[in-house]
């Protein structure tokens, strides 16, 4: 008796990548947030879909869950990215990338509640009108019943001096984005091909003249998001000499390192991009050749928030690739 059991075309089958398997059985989560998780892989995976409009409430129909818990679930799969959410509350969600996951979460050295809020392992046995909604964040203690913390307390035992918060990842000035070098190599690997960069200036663009963000880098990471699902093989290469470019740069800058992969999606992606931005970047190899001319003479360039040798990936990036063309000879 063997306990594989075959597939059979018997109502259909939701087939599951083995790398996001692996992921669910390493990742700690509590129970209920799993069972959010496995819905929303049903409803997306299951159907060839990348992200789909689901709420709480649906996902509440699924897993059998009240809405309130299902929401709380939500939210901490989103503050962990384990799932992602195009736009607001209403908007498309869907399983993140494995790498953005964060795997084991941080515990709070300060007061916190005897039992995650998250994932509401407390279940009432009363009926649900004797029930209060804050009836497990209040702070208790044996000889009174209630005591008042002071806000400035909350994040640090008594007696100790309150934490200072992280410096943030990722700040916004009214018209440009901060963003730590870290966080732009992650998001540059989770969205490849798209040129994280110059989605990053797009983004503070329109950031501008809108109203502010609660959270910029949740609105950085909806927003490649969207560019991502509008886009996902990056910029066209139709009519586009993505090859004749490449031998170009190591014709013209023989101390330059060399392209190792010609066919990185990535990097043909941002040449395809800087090709289709201006007329006068079509004009055959007469624009490319001075622009390789002047490359070649640097021995760095900003890239990715730090100065680095110029290879071709850096020289193609939107802000170097402004920078050098618009430089005097």
């Amino acid at each position: 008796m063997t306990n594989i059991t075959t597939l059979r075309n018997t109502g259909g089958f939701t087939r599951m990548d083995n790398d996001l398997m692996e992921a669910l059985a390493t990742v700690d989560l509590p129970a209920r947030e799993l069972r959010v998780v496995m819905a929303i892989a049903r409803q997306t995976i299951g159907y060839q879909v990348e992200a789909k409009r689901l709420s709480a409430d649906d996902l509440g129909k699924h897993t059998n869950m009240r809405r309130d818990v299902t929401s709380k679930a939500i939210s901490h799969l989103l503050e962990r990215r384990i799932i992602f959410r195009v736009g607001g509350s209403r908007g498309d969600i869907g399983i993140s990338p494995i790498n953005e996951w964060v795997f084991y979460e941080v515990k709070k050295t300060g007061l916190s509640e005897t039992k995650s809020s998250h994932s509401a392992q407390i279940v009432s046995l009363v009926p649900k009108s004797s029930e209060t909604k804050t009836a497990t964040s209040h702070l208790y203690t044996k000889k009174s019943p209630l005591v008042t913390v002071p806000t400035e307390q909350i994040t640090a035992p008594q007696g100790a001096e309150p934490t200072q918060p992280e410096a943030t990842a990722v700040s916004f000035n009214g018209e440009d984005f901060q963003v730590t070098t870290d966080l732009i190599t992650k998001w540059a690997s989770a969205y490849a091909p798209i040129d994280v960069e110059a989605e990053i200036k797009r983004a503070a663009a329109w950031a501008s003249g809108s109203k502010p963000k609660k959270d910029w880098r949740r609105f950085l990471v909806n927003w490649l998001g969207r560019a991502f699902k509008r886009s996902p093989n990056g910029a066209s290469e139709a009519g586009v000499p993505v090859d004749k470019i490449i031998e170009l740069y190591h014709r013209v800058c023989p101390n330059l390192p060399a392209v190792t992969v010609a066919t990185d999606r990535v990097l043909r992606s941002m040449i395809a991009e800087r090709w289709s931005e201006s007329p006068a970047h079509q004009s055959g190899q007469g624009f490319w050749l001075g622009f390789f001319q002047k490359a070649n003479n640097r021995s760095q360039v900003f890239f990715r928030g730090a100065n680095v040798t110029p290879r071709l990936e850096a020289l193609v990036s939107r802000a170097v690739f402004r920078e050098i063309s618009e430089a005097a000879q």
